[in-house]
């Protein structure tokens, strides 16, 4: 049965506006990358902020009368420095009159909005959360301009290094013959302080992870129930726990072609954004009645801070 249903981008009495489903749209985008996902988020952050940590030191004492104090409080400090960007494009219907029906445009003269708005937004979203977990792991400081146009914050991977205290260990792509063996050793050289912890993340390429899982596959002594269910082939969650361990393996773009592998606490990944009512991850679509084209305009501040840098191990 064929059906036919109105399709019109006519919207007469259209003034600058601002979407907020866009925004939030674009929000979600960002927060459901692999490093915001797992890491601890710090709202609201314009700018450099420091992020102060508390560590004490217990010490018992035998049972007695009178109070004599012992151990000490150690106050520590994360500086998260952020990136402010923004995004502009603009788009014009008038070049589309010989690619899209003219249901699809506006009668109007004045083409006010643009066919497949939602989509052009949408994919926009999704672009920017894409670039922005590849700089939250690759940006660098020291070399200046990096392939992704920023150098305001160090990524992990310039801050995770044994230089600055993490535990090195050699990499070794993971293939169907020894990835079980190759993230054995990585977390074989966790520091054991941290060992005990429920939030272990071992962060790799898709390229490892698949010689991870296809090594497990093949492995005659891993049950397939370790694998995760179907839900994962809907992009939910791609993830194996490593068998035998507290560690969860997890690929992400960040790391793609880089030959490395980062494994310690999730919660230690302090990733910041100003993401208040008032803007900080925001997307705009307005028209503008003097240059008659449609433009999105969006805004991003965020950055990476890394807590207890002497607690991740980083395979290189």
């Amino acid at each position: 049965m064929k059906k036919n249903q109105k399709f019109s981008y006519d919207l007469n009495n259209l003034s600058p506006w601002i979407d907020e489903n866009a925004t939030d749209m674009l929000i979600k985008s960002i927060l459901g990358e692999v490093l915001p996902r797992y890491a601890t988020i710090r709202p609201n952050i314009k700018g450099t902020q420091q992020v102060g940590f508390l560590t004490n030191d217990i010490v018992f004492q035998d049972g007695s009368c009178g109070f004599n104090a012992s151990g000490d409080t150690t106050i520590s400090q994360v500086t998260i420095q952020t990136c402010n960007k923004k995004l502009n494009q603009s788009l014009c219907a008038y070049d589309l009159y010989d690619y899209f029906l003219s249901q699809r445009l506006s009668n109007s003269n004045f083409q006010e909005s643009v066919p497949f708005e939602e989509l052009i937004i949408t994919d926009i979203s999704h672009r920017i959360a894409d670039k922005i977990e590849k700089e939250l792991w690759r940006n660098s400081t020291a070399s200046g301009e990096t392939e992704y146009d920023n150098a305001c914050f160090d990524g992990v991977l310039a801050q995770v290094t044994t230089a600055n205290g993490a535990e090195g260990v050699s990499y070794t792509a993971a293939t169907s013959s020894n990835g079980l063996e190759v993230f054995s050793t990585y977390y074989e050289a966790i520091p054991a302080n941290v060992l005990h912890r429920n939030d272990l993340v071992a962060f790799c390429s898709y390229s490892d992870y698949r010689g991870l899982v296809a090594s497990m596959r093949n492995s005659s002594y891993v049950n397939l129930f370790a694998f995760d269910d179907a839900s994962a082939a809907k992009g939910q969650e791609w993830s194996v726990m490593l068998p035998g361990t507290n560690v969860r393996v997890i690929p992400t773009q960040g790391l793609d072609g880089q030959g490395r592998v980062v494994v310690g606490p999730a919660s230690y990944f302090m990733v910041g954004f100003n993401a208040t009512e008032q803007g900080g991850i925001e997307i705009k679509g307005l028209y503008d009645p003097y240059e008659d084209i449609v433009k999105i305009l969006a805004r991003m501040v965020y950055g990476l801070g890394v807590f207890s840098i002497d607690s991740f191990v980083i395979a290189d």
